[in-house]
């Protein structure tokens, strides 16, 4: 059962910073695997909670007088759920939220590497090809597709240098926030198979690759 210390929601700021302010909502005990972990709910959080292939962050959240480990961050009910292996010893401090950039950085840059994936491989093998599924942490990415048939060395090789031309040509990020789905469809944004999409989006753009969505990405192309 949830402990409740303040009503409300999470604000996610973590596509803007790494580390906010913030206090414990809610928390609960939970028990898997015979071992114990505490769940957090905050009220404002950088911390990327586990969605569309990328994994949640880890980090820790620092008070005046301890330092407690997020070892993960999933979702549920939309939520971003915050798992720690201890609880605070005053859950109702004032905590500083601070996400592990270094591996947060490397998750963003393999995050926009499968977007620059998808625009290469349907420019290689056609329009056709539809993402079916992804992977996303900060050590390797995987990326699902559709196509008719194998895909032949000759098209890797054309869509391994595609993408590396446009990772040197360093791309900025340009996202928009808060778009409507018909303006987000006027920009050419791809949106994902079995994804449930609101009236507003988010859209990120990468040159020519326009996707809806919702993670976190390096701020220009150069960094992968």
């Amino acid at each position: 059962d949830w402990q409740i210390l303040k009503e409300g929601e999470t604000t996610f700021v973590g596509w803007d910073t790494t580390e906010h302010k913030c206090n414990i909502l809610r928390y609960r005990k939970v028990e898997q695997k015979k071992k114990v972990f505490y769940e957090l709910v905050l009220d404002v959080s950088p911390f990327y909670a586990e969605m569309g292939g990328q994994v949640g962050d880890t980090g820790v959240l620092k008070s005046a007088n301890e330092t407690v480990k997020i070892i993960d961050t999933k979702r549920e009910n939309n939520l971003p759920i915050h798992i720690c292996t201890e609880l605070p010893q005053n859950p109702e401090a004032e905590f500083m939220a601070c996400v592990d950039v270094e591996r947060r950085q490397a998750s963003e840059a393999n995050h926009t590497a499968t977007h620059l994936l998808d625009q290469a491989l349907r420019e290689v093998l056609g329009t056709h090809v539809e993402q079916k599924g992804s992977l996303v942490t900060s050590d390797y990415l995987r990326f699902d597709f559709s196509h008719f048939q194998k895909v032949t060395s000759d098209e890797l090789r054309k869509v391994e240098r595609l993408v590396n031309a446009r990772i040197r040509q360093d791309f900025p990020l340009d996202e928009r926030r808060e778009v409507s789905m018909e303006e987000a469809r006027k920009m050419g944004a791809i949106a994902l198979f079995g994804e449930k999409y609101g009236d507003k989006v988010r859209v990120v753009r990468f040159g020519e690759s326009v996707e809806l969505c919702g993670g976190c990405h390096a701020k220009s192309t150069g960094r992968i």
